[in-house]
């Protein structure tokens, strides 16, 4: 026998072998898919984020026309301006702030036919008079009807030239929005027309803003972009609503934005409307934060709600049959979670309204009335 020989039964029984494995795999293999004929339906699609817009067109040509750019030369120290640098620091310190000379560049938005413009108390300064610039390349001087630097608000009169008739904006309710919901910032930060941003609403009622602004708790946060000089413009929802004011960002996050939610201008509107001012009410407590161990021991569930440390004699408070210990759980029919909440809401409750509250006290629910007070000077 030659070696021949002995080589083919061996290539003989490795071929066979092989077509063993071959047949044991294919009958483990799934079968193929058959291919789809002409008539056969096509397999459901799923559709990831039903509700996302498929543009913003819409509403940049709804909105747009509404959102007006502003510049004036005013001295400006500190606060919120220095958020959005324009100009270059002239003269000491003043105050632990650095005294600046600048053309501030911001945005407004037309909110009623008159032309009558919100924007950010910060964007208009020290000024008296701005130029406003509208969409069409025409525009004029503004003058101040009122601003308040804690809310950083500010309105201004504008009568538009003859044969331009405004497209004021349409508020909406912020009270109304959801985190996650898409927000579009607009701004004219340069007068060459409305540029836009888009993101989602990250937060509500945010506290903790750089350079904060004592006593407002209430910001909103978002993702969008607030570029520099877009502050004062108009914060919008998918309908093309106005919701917030763009106020702020914060570089060391990522460029998270902040914007005053609108449902707060227009408590303060009318105020700057008559005033020219915001005047705040009064209640006449002291209080504090609530802890766990101290809604556990005053039977709560939850520590929400403002305590009473102290009630200030023949003030509102006491008046209306308030005390120490007591926990005010709801002010004006709005709930009270944090008690950072209600100097706010109560500054902002009028003059001489009977104010309904809702108060804990011995493990039960206990109404009331409050007429507040203008707050001592």
């Amino acid at each position: 026998m030659t070696p021949r020989d002995l080589i083919r039964p061996a290539g003989a029984l490795l071929l066979l072998l092989l077509l063993l494995a071959a047949g044991a795999s294919g009958c483990r293999r799934r079968p193929s898919t058959p291919p789809q004929l002409p008539g056969d339906k096509a397999p459901p699609v799923k559709i990831l984020y039903p509700s996302a817009p498929g543009s913003f067109v819409k509403l940049v040509a709804r909105l747009g026309p509404s959102v007006v750019h502003l510049s004036t030369n005013a001295p400006v120290r500190g606060g919120p301006a220095d958020w959005f640098p324009t100009g270059t620091p002239a003269g000491p310190l003043v105050g632990g702030h650095t005294e600046q000379l600048q053309q501030s560049l911001g945005t407004g938005v037309i909110i009623d036919m008159e032309g009558t413009i919100l924007t950010n108390a910060h964007v208009i300064s020290k000024a008296e008079e701005v130029r406003v610039r509208l969409q069409d390349g025409t525009g004029g001087r503004a003058k101040l009807i009122g601003k308040d630097e804690k809310s950083d608000l500010a309105l201004l009169a504008f009568s538009p030239p003859a044969n331009v008739k405004l497209k004021p904006a349409r508020l909406g309710d912020s009270d109304q929005l959801q985190v996650g919901e898409w927000v579009v910032a607009l701004g004219d930060p340069f007068g060459r027309g409305a540029t836009i941003s888009a993101g989602v609403l990250g937060a509500k009622e945010r506290q903790d803003l750089p350079a904060g602004q004592e006593g407002f708790w209430g910001y909103l946060q978002t993702d969008v972009r607030i570029n520099a000089g877009n502050s004062g413009g108009p914060l919008a929802n998918v309908l093309g609503e106005v919701v917030g004011i763009a106020t702020a960002v914060e570089p060391e996050t990522g460029g998270i934005g902040f914007a005053v939610p609108i449902n707060l201008a227009k408590k303060i509107l009318p105020m700057l409307k008559r005033e020219g001012k915001v005047v705040r009410a009064w209640v006449g407590i002291y209080m504090g934060k609530l802890t766990d161990e101290q809604a556990q021991e005053l039977g709560l569930k939850q520590a929400q709600g403002a305590l009473v440390i102290s009630v200030v004699p023949r003030g509102p408070a006491e008046r209306a049959g308030l005390r120490a210990g007591d926990v005010i759980i709801s002010f004006d029919r709005k709930a009270i979670r944090d008690a950072s909440e209600l100097p706010w809401l109560a500054s902002l409750a009028g003059i001489d309204r009977l104010v309904p509250l809702r108060v804990w006290r011995g493990g039960k629910v206990y109404s009331f009335s409050l007429k507040s007070e203008r707050m001592p000077e």
